[in-house]
C-alpha cells in the first residue's frame, strides 16, 4: 500500500474550500448588475435632459428676438417647429425688454416618467432697436 503525502491532503482541502464558494461570483455579479444599469441609464437621462435645455434655450432666444421686433405669431410658430405643440410660450415686456419665457415637458430618458418641465427664459430689446 502507498502513503499519500501529507501535503496533498493540503491541497485537496484547499480546492474543496475553492470550489466551496462556486456561484458567490455569480451572485454578486447579480446583485450589482441592475445597480449598475440604473446608474447608466440616470447619467444617459442627464445628458439628454441638458439637451432638451439647450434646445429650449435656443427656442426662448428665438423667440424673445422675434418678440422684440413685434413678430407674436412668427414667435409662437417657431417654439412650436423647434420645440413641439407641447411647448408653452409666455411673453412679458419689461421695460425696454421683451422676455420669453418658453416650457416643455421632459421628453426623453427616465426624466419623462416624472414629466419634469424644462424651462427657460431669455430678454431681447424691444421695438424693432
Amino acid at each position: 500500500m502507498q502513503q499519500i503525502p501529507v501535503r496533498v491532503f493540503g491541497a485537496l482541502r484547499a480546492l474543496r474550500a475553492l470550489r466551496a464558494d462556486g456561484g458567490s461570483v455569480t451572485m454578486e455579479f447579480v446583485t450589482v448588475l441592475p445597480a449598475v444599469l440604473v446608474i447608466v441609464a440616470a447619467v444617459l437621462g442627464g445628458f439628454q435632459l441638458i439637451v432638451q435645455q439647450m434646445r429650449v434655450a435656443d427656442g426662448a432666444s428665438s423667440a424673445a428676438r422675434l418678440l422684440g421686433r413685434g413678430d407674436d405669431s412668427g414667435a409662437a410658430e417657431t417654439v412650436t417647429k423647434l420645440l413641439g405643440d407641447d411647448a408653452v410660450l409666455e411673453s412679458k415686456v419689461d421695460g425696454r425688454f421683451v422676455c420669453a419665457t418658453v416650457t416643455v415637458s421632459a421628453t426623453a430618458g427616465p426624466f419623462a416618467l416624472a414629466a419634469i418641465p424644462v424651462t427657460s427664459t431669455t430678454c431681447a430689446l424691444g421695438g424693432g432697436q
